[in-house]
């Protein structure tokens, strides 16, 4: 392929690149952002280069093509081959709540989660020093063995080193960042802090990687030198077009014209596509279930590309918790063994804030013993060359096929909008007016992003099956959106008015509560006296008549007096529940004075 004016202008700016300078390329969906870095590489060969990939087999891929002076790898691989290279290894695994009980007994459950929350926080934070001493606690038990070591963990060791104990700038002139969108604090403080130059590469709008700390570094990074690549090779203009139309629209809404948005032109070359499958695309994990149900009868013509391992285990888990009334869970699924009923597993779902649990009960729901079968038919959709490909929005990235259909479980743009418009936002202190917008339309980015990534997987045909499909042009838009901030703000006031009469109706519940216990009080008070004469005569009598103590606290049972154990004697117990101790009574009622009284 011959490089456009654009890729040629890169590799020039990429060789007069001095040590320590930044470039960042912001580059459109199938723009050739890898083919551009593979130029850059052979057009540098006296360079040492880091190529940064996002996950291990685009490393693999890398290291197979690109020249030798460049040396391909994950971030996580590098900070792992530093500390483990040699001798023993950690037992690497995710921290869950359940096993953090043993570690701190004292701490509730809604606790812990807070705990463990901080510790992930500060994880993919750039921060060097613990922000609490239970986080501190929690390094020094992964350290010693008792707690499993996350990926993230020995990630953030590494970041913790000084520049020359991470050696970055003594092996490489140059990093090389691939979808450096998708780079978190942590990432960039090791990269921002190396001696050699880097560049970074990657589309805004595929920042969909928000929920693992994700802060859309591209559009965040300071660089000496900024270049685009708007020409994309893989999708036909109409394509492209409502992907520019929607992220133009939103973007000018979110910035107003602060953060510019580049279109994207059509240079596909039809002639040599080769790719003729279908793909469906869903938003959620139950919707791909949904589809791998449509499709059992010929699981040979479809693909799934999401393991099916990590589309059923957790429903499965929760299937078998709900409805077999199982207790005998291991590894991750320990937790569900302290609960014990449904009510309580969305308590947890919620209180720890853990959508895929909520998910997989509603697929657990739908679906229940038939599970086993959808894994064993989605087992049997592994042919990657089969005309039909199924799945999920966050799968598809990196991917395209000659047609896809968006499923209609993609949220409605303009409610998610205006939803977030009209929710209130917490600002970190310091945070700039755009860094105050990015915060507050978190979610929203995070949709319209995953709705662009999803449209531009299409190469000829797209089939938009969501309810953004409607709208088709700018004042459409602007008119639906309209159409939803009166609906939001309907609803809004509508919350608001429930809030008030359940407000009302708690006051007056709590108002009528005291008024029972100072009706009950009043009445103690006035029957007291009455009440403890005739317990004194009943204690007494029961005192005089029997042999021994069982034989007394029977007769005290019997006259409707229950005597309890208490630290420092007795209380004597009414049949209503009313209690008093001994000592209260009089001395004469005493644990002393009766047992002496008894032996007499």
């Amino acid at each position: 392929m011959r490089a456009s004016a654009e890729q040629i202008e890169i590799i020039k700016a990429s060789q007069e690149l001095r040590l320590g300078q930044v470039m960042k390329i912001d580059a459109c969906a199938g723009s050739g952002k890898t083919t551009t870095l593979l130029a850059v590489t052979n057009a540098n060969p006296q360079k040492r280069f880091l190529y940064l990939a996002f996950n291990r087999s685009i490393a693999d891929k890398a290291n197979q093509v690109f020249p030798a002076n460049t040396r391909a790898m994950t971030m996580h691989s590098m900070a792992y081959r530093h500390f483990f290279s040699s001798g023993s290894r950690p037992v690497l695994s995710a921290i869950k709540i359940d096993m953090l009980h043993d570690c701190f007994p004292s701490k509730a459950n809604h606790e812990l989660f807070l705990m463990l929350g901080r510790y992930r926080d500060f994880l993919i934070s750039a921060e060097h020093d613990f922000p609490s001493s239970e986080v501190k606690k929690i390094f020094e038990l992964v350290a010693e063995g008792r707690l499993p070591m996350p990926h993230d963990h020995y990630l953030k060791l590494f970041q913790m080193l000084s520049p020359e104990e991470q050696g970055l700038g003594r092996r490489y002139d140059c990093i090389l960042v691939d979808e450096s969108q998708d780079c978190n604090p942590v990432t960039l403080s090791i990269i921002n802090r190396a001696a050699c130059s880097r560049i970074f590469v990657g589309d805004s709008h595929q920042s969909i990687y928000g929920f693992r700390g994700a802060i859309n570094a591209l559009a965040r990074q300071k660089a000496d030198v900024t270049l685009q690549l708007t020409n994309s090779f893989r999708a036909r203009q109409p394509i492209l077009d409502k992907a520019n139309l929607y992220m133009k629209v939103f973007m000018d809404m979110l910035y107003d014209g602060q953060v510019p948005y580049y279109p994207m032109h059509s240079m596909i070359n039809e002639a040599k596509l080769k790719n003729k499958q279908t793909a469906c695309i869903t938003r959620t994990n139950s919707a791909l279930v949904d589809l791998i149900d449509e499709y059992r009868e010929k699981p040979e013509r479809v693909y799934l590309v999401k393991k099916p391992e990590d589309v059923f285990k957790t429903a499965i888990a929760v299937k078998e918790f709900l409805f077999d009334r199982r207790h005998d869970f291991v590894g991750e699924f320990k937790f569900l063994n302290r609960l014990h009923s449904k009510e309580e597993l969305k308590e947890y779902a919620e209180s720890t804030a853990d959508v895929e649990i909520l998910s997989a009960m509603k697929i657990a729901e739908n679906y229940e013993d038939d599970l086993y079968e959808l894994q064993d038919v989605a087992r049997r959709m592994n042919r990657p060359e089969a005309p039909l490909v199924l799945t999920n929005a966050h799968t598809s990235k990196g991917l395209e096929w000659h047609t896809v259909r968006l499923m209609d479980d993609f949220p409605d743009l303009g409610f998610r909008y205006m939803s977030c418009r009209f929710n209130a936002a917490r600002f970190k202190a310091g945070m700039s007016p755009l860094e105050q917008q990015d915060e507050r339309f978190k979610d929203f980015i995070q949709e319209l992003n995953l709705y662009y990534v999803a449209v531009t997987r299409a190469q000829i045909k797209l089939v938009d099956m969501t309810e953004n499909a409607a709208y088709q042009s700018r004042e459409a838009i602007l008119k639906h959106l309209e159409e939803c901030e009166a609906a939001v703000r309907k609803a809004k006031d509508r919350r608001k008015l429930q809030k008030g009469i359940e407000q009302e109706r708690d006051w007056v519940a709590q108002n009528a509560r005291k008024h029972h216990k100072t009706s009950q009080l009043r009445m103690w008070e006035t029957e007291r006296e009455t009440i403890l004469a005739r317990m004194r005569k009943n204690i007494k009598d029961c005192a005089v008549s029997a042999n021994d103590f069982k034989e007394f606290k029977n007769l005290l049972a019997l006259g409707g007096i229950l005597l309890q154990k208490r630290k420092n004697g007795w209380a004597y117990v009414d049949f209503y529940g009313r209690g008093i101790t001994d000592a209260r009574l009089g001395k004469e009622f005493t644990k002393e004075h009766i047992m002496k009284l008894l032996d007499s």
